[in-house]
């Protein structure tokens, strides 16, 4: 069952990602898609469920919290929910 109240965006945009804290990882990830208060990552490595990541995807920057790291073939799927709600972020980028 999908509990999941938002529509959510298919995407498949080339973003960086770096793990805030615990500090680590940096590296590259698809956007595979994206909702008010969430968004889903491709990567090529696991990360640690709690971390606090930043996806950057251009002049546009997401920082949350991972809440999931499930393996899939090739990588591992990750879910990560935003501080700012998406439609927040992309008025401030608007704005500047």
């Amino acid at each position: 069952m999908n509990r999941r109240t938002r529509t959510r965006f298919k995407t498949d945009l080339t973003v960086n990602v770096t793990c805030v804290d615990p500090p680590g990882s940096t590296g590259r990830a698809r956007l595979s898609d994206l909702s008010v208060h969430g968004l889903s990552l491709i990567l090529g490595e696991a990360l640690p469920e709690g971390a606090l990541v930043r996806v950057d995807w251009g002049d546009v920057t997401f920082t949350g919290e991972l809440v999931y790291c499930k393996p899939q073939a090739g990588g591992f799927v990750v879910g990560l929910k935003v501080e700012d709600p998406v439609y927040e972020t992309a008025r401030k980028c608007a704005m500047q």
